[in-house]
């Protein structure tokens, strides 16, 4: 098999069983990562199991890509039934650092989890030999200790995940944490540390995977470099959007297993210290800003060991982003008081406020015990007047409307068919609009013209009328384009900060490649890109069957939150007039703007048509499995 393994690692920890489990089986359909991993789920994890009971398993994915070379293919998917999910149910997270492709070298395509170990216990995977080791002196510590002492023991060149005091108490928000700053969302780490699985360690020196064809791989790398220059995102856009992009400065990059290609994950310098300088990257770096809160004075460390003390405890940064809000405006409106919470509210924004509210989450105690649940649970817990200053795009995992559908018409039908917000699958039509803007602001600075433009999404997303955002025309298309394209993506070990690559600063025209990621596919595996088609729909078919299996309701679930339909748009994504293509891709102001429930209604059954799904039930039709080979799937059930 090019590009995989072979083979699965299998622990049970309640029996401390250690299996194998075949890859070829389950990759023939399903490919890798998100795929694969979303079959086993199936399989394995029936929807009366609850996200801490020790039947639930948590599964670890890389795809065919990984380690073989291939550019911005360093990623695994982690999937499990997640405690954050409202109510509990399938979630999905990507890791990406050396992690993943260690695995692989070690010889694994994957980890699942399942049971519960009697004593804490963490996993050692030294290549072919796999050990289950006493892990009662690292229960109780924080990730970063946890890291300290696994490199001690087993040296440095090892990988790892672990998780922190958060989820050892089984916060609902809890990460996992790994290598090189690596994190992944939807409560993991609370379902490892139920598992009392408190890390999992590798060293592979077994070699890459093999590929079909070497020459053509490193050929369609050096062109992948060339044409991987793309607006660069080292101003996060909260902290550009707040106008204090002064405070950081780019001082280096961070690359993962064997990518050459620069992504938003930076090292930064924060304000004039030399003494502060580290890796940074995304939301994380963002989601506590003093000078939001009117703490201008504060000290620019407190924002630069922010995502520390987070990744220490190992507590959602996102979930954070918005608790902090939410907790600052009912302070303002007298909704919460510090008596009540036991909580400095006076000082948020300051480092004292941080560090109080992350080990009251973390341990559990006092009002930290209602904030461990996750915003959406906690909505019960408090009064009316607290509950009304709740932020609006409040999601159990993540935040709505970061890249609005009132905006950009297609992302009302990505939004409800993930159970994470914000779904990566709204970045591609976002990363675009960028240098779009730019050349509106000066031709000089950008390649993608309203005509570059219209030539991407005629390529990537179906037709020109994709790109036009007052109508509802080409959307469904669109939609099910950019789906498929991320769920290859995921289940390919593909980095969504690097594909697909839709634009070009280099290019003649501006415009990307959108067969790049199938050529490269083929020269690893052998495989032709062609049957890419298949296996998206497969992908994305075997997500939905879970989805309502676990309840999700059709249609009424399929809709984007109400306030789509009925408050109008009064700001950008990161503030201002929200600015878009509109016919012929020229700009239009979208400012001001509701979806059109009726026309959403015809659109949505457009895009029921395009899966092949029965309009009544939401699944697909016995026609579409068959086509699928997902004979074995029920047609009908609730």
């Amino acid at each position: 098999m090019n590009g995989w393994m072979g083979k699965i690692l299998h622990i049970d920890l309640t029996d401390s069983k250690i299996s194998e489990i075949e890859t070829q089986p389950y990759a023939a359909k399903y490919l890798g990562g998100r795929g694969l991993a979303s079959r086993l789920y199936w399989e394995k994890v029936t929807p009366d199991v609850k996200a801490f009971d020790a039947e639930n398993r948590l599964i670890f994915m890389t795809g065919p890509l990984l380690a073989t070379g291939a550019q911005g293919a360093a990623r695994m998917c982690v999937s499990a039934k997640s405690p954050m999910a409202y109510p509990e149910g399938y979630c999905y997270g990507s890791m990406g650092g050396y992690f993943p492709s260690e695995l692989k070298k070690a010889g694994w395509d994957g980890i699942v989890i399942e049971g519960r170990a009697a004593k804490p216990t963490y996993l050692l995977i030294n290549d072919e030999k796999v050990e289950l080791r006493d892990a009662t002196t690292l229960w109780g510590k924080g990730a970063y200790k946890v890291e300290e002492i696994l490199k001690q023991v087993h040296g440095n060149k090892i990988c790892f995940v672990t998780t922190g005091i958060a989820g050892e108490n089984l916060v609902r928000t809890a990460t996992l944490f790994g290598s090189q700053l690596a994190a992944v969302t939807a409560g993991f780490g609370a379902v490892m540390a139920s598992k009392k699985l408190k890390a999992i360690v590798v060293r592979g020196t077994g070699g890459n995977p093999r590929v079909a064809d070497s020459a053509r791989l490193k050929e369609l790398n050096r062109y992948t470099i060339k044409i991987k220059n793309t607006v660069s995102l080292a101003i996060t856009p909260r902290i550009g959007m707040t106008n204090h992009g002064h405070v950081l400065k780019e001082v280096g990059k961070r690359h993962c297993y064997q990518c050459g290609l620069t992504c938003s994950k930076l090292i930064y310098r924060f304000g004039d210290d030399p003494n502060l300088e580290d890796l940074r990257g995304c939301q994380a770096m963002e989601f506590y800003l003093p000078w939001v809160y009117g703490r201008e004075d504060e000290p620019i460390k407190t924002l630069f060991d922010a995502p520390t003390l987070t990744n220490d405890y190992s507590i959602d940064t996102f979930e954070l982003q918005s608790m902090v809000e939410w907790l600052f405006a009912c302070h303002k409106a007298g909704a919460l008081t510090e008596t009540e919470t036991g909580l400095p509210l006076s000082k948020i924004g300051t480092r004292e406020f941080l560090e109080k509210l992350l080990h009251a989450i973390a341990h559990r105690e006092g009002f930290g015990d209602i904030l461990a649940e996750g915003m959406m649970r906690v909505r019960g817990e408090v009064s009316d007047k607290a509950r009304a200053k709740f932020p609006y795009n409040v999601a159990p995992i993540g935040m709505h409307d970061g890249v609005p559908p009132r905006a950009f018409i297609a992302h009302a039908l990505l939004y409800p068919f993930e159970t994470r917000m914000h779904p990566v699958t709204v970045h591609e039509m976002g990363y675009v609009r960028m240098p779009w803007t730019m050349y509106q602001m000066d031709p000089k600075s950008s390649p993608i013209s309203p005509e570059s433009f219209l030539k991407i999404a005629r390529l990537f997303w179906g037709s020109e009328a994709a790109a036009d955002q007052t109508t509802y025309e080409g959307k469904a298309m669109a939609a099910r384009n950019i789906q498929n394209r991320t769920y290859l993506r995921d289940s390919l070990g593909l980095c969504d900060f690097v594909w697909p690559i839709t634009y070009s600063l280099t290019s003649p025209d501006g415009v990307g490649d959108p067969d790049l990621e199938g050529n490269i596919f083929t020269a690893v595996t052998g495989i032709p890109a062609s049957e890419l088609g298949p296996f998206a729909e497969r992908i994305f078919n075997m997500q939905r069957f879970i989805r309502v299996r676990e309840g999700h309701r059709v249609p009424e679930d399929d809709f984007p939150p109400e306030f789509n339909f009925t408050e109008p748009l009064m700001f950008g994504v990161h503030g201002g007039k929200m600015i878009m293509p509109g016919p012929g891709a020229q700009p239009v102001d979208m400012t001001g703007n509701i979806l059109d429930r009726g026309k959403f209604k015809a659109m949505l059954k457009e895009y029921y048509q395009l899966r092949g799904w029965d309009e009544r039930t939401g699944l697909p039709s016995k026609k579409t499995l068959a086509s699928l080979g997902m004979d074995d799937l029920p047609v009908n059930f609730r």
